[in-house]
């Protein structure tokens, strides 16, 4: 089994690479969308990023967010 990129160009495939296949064998398509990843919401979210100066943000997020106790000894702040 392999996998292949390919163009969907109206009725007709064009392949991205050569494929080692005899003319008039018979293989199974099965096509799957590819999303471009510029389109995924995640993709650009060091954007969203800023200085807090809080050391362990990442660490405690649930302290921050929702008051819950720290987890760690040291309040870092």
């Amino acid at each position: 089994m392999e996998t292949v990129h390919a163009v969907y160009e109206g009725k007709t495939f064009r392949l991205k690479h050569h494929l080692d296949l005899k003319p008039g064998q018979e293989v199974e398509l099965i096509v799957k969308e590819l999303v471009s990843v510029e389109t995924d919401p995640s993709f650009d979210i060091a954007s969203l990023a800023v200085e807090t100066e809080i050391t362990d943000l990442a660490v405690e997020h649930d302290h921050y967010l929702y008051s819950t106790p720290k987890h760690g000894k040291k309040d870092a702040r």
